[in-house]
């Protein structure tokens, strides 16, 4: 990650150096060129207040992962920063908006998180390789039935109540009438039809996001319609 000089010269960011002339929740944006190509972006960098930089070094240090290697000074002090890369214009994209939007990844991340610690589709037992694919490909067809049904409640949840459905909530849900779900898709469009019905009793009660205080939920931020 470069600036460029006025002498027409690239040189590399110093992000320690930024972050030690900066003070608490004081934010500045830099233009910056990234790659070998050099590609133009907006780079933005927030000091955050001193506990959240603390927390944010506590959980490096516990991180199990982390554990394995040696963390770096440089790295721990960094954690004094968010520092986002974007390409968008300001116009585009107002630096007050930046962190809010950045937070909607976590919508991602959720996914992944389900497919582990739901579907367990991380954890394999030792055993021949075609009984692997057999597991692993109808996991896979599983997490694409139930990641379609998720949709359409997620629809139709804000379209009759404007409230937002929590993807992780729904997908334990979705894994706790597992059986039913089978023999629905087993039996005739009257089961299917039965099974739809009881998720719909369901969703409302069990699966609704709650709101937290003081942060808004990924629709607030983006701001959709649902037609």
């Amino acid at each position: 990650m470069y600036h460029l000089k006025d002498n027409g010269q690239y040189e590399a960011i110093d992000l320690i150096k930024i972050k030690n002339e900066m003070k608490q929740a004081e934010q500045r944006t830099m233009t910056v060129y990234i790659g070998q190509e050099k590609l133009q972006t907006r780079l933005i960098i927030e000091k955050v207040p001193q506990p959240i930089a603390d927390e944010k070094r506590r959980k490096l240090k516990t991180d199990k992962q982390n554990k394995r290697k040696s963390l770096s000074k440089e790295r721990l002090e960094l954690c004094d920063l968010n520092v986002y890369i974007t390409n968008t214009t300001e116009q585009q994209l107002p630096l007050a908006q930046v962190r809010e939007y950045y937070s909607l990844r976590w919508q991602i991340e959720i996914i992944f998180k389900a497919w582990k610690s739901v579907y367990n589709i991380d954890k394999v037992k030792k055993m021949k390789i075609q009984r692997f694919k057999c597991i692993f490909y109808s996991t896979l067809i599983l997490i694409l039935l139930t990641t379609q049904i998720l949709n359409y409640y997620k629809v139709h949840l804000y379209k009759t109540t404007k409230e937002e459905l929590s993807e992780f909530k729904m997908f334990k849900a979705l894994k706790s009438i597992l059986k039913e779900f089978k023999n629905a898709v087993r039996k005739t469009n009257q089961e299917i039809i039965e099974f739809l019905d009881l998720l719909q009793t369901m969703v409302p009660i069990t699966c609704v996001k709650q709101e937290k205080k003081g942060r808004k939920t990924p629709y607030n931020i983006i701001k959709v319609t649902l037609a």
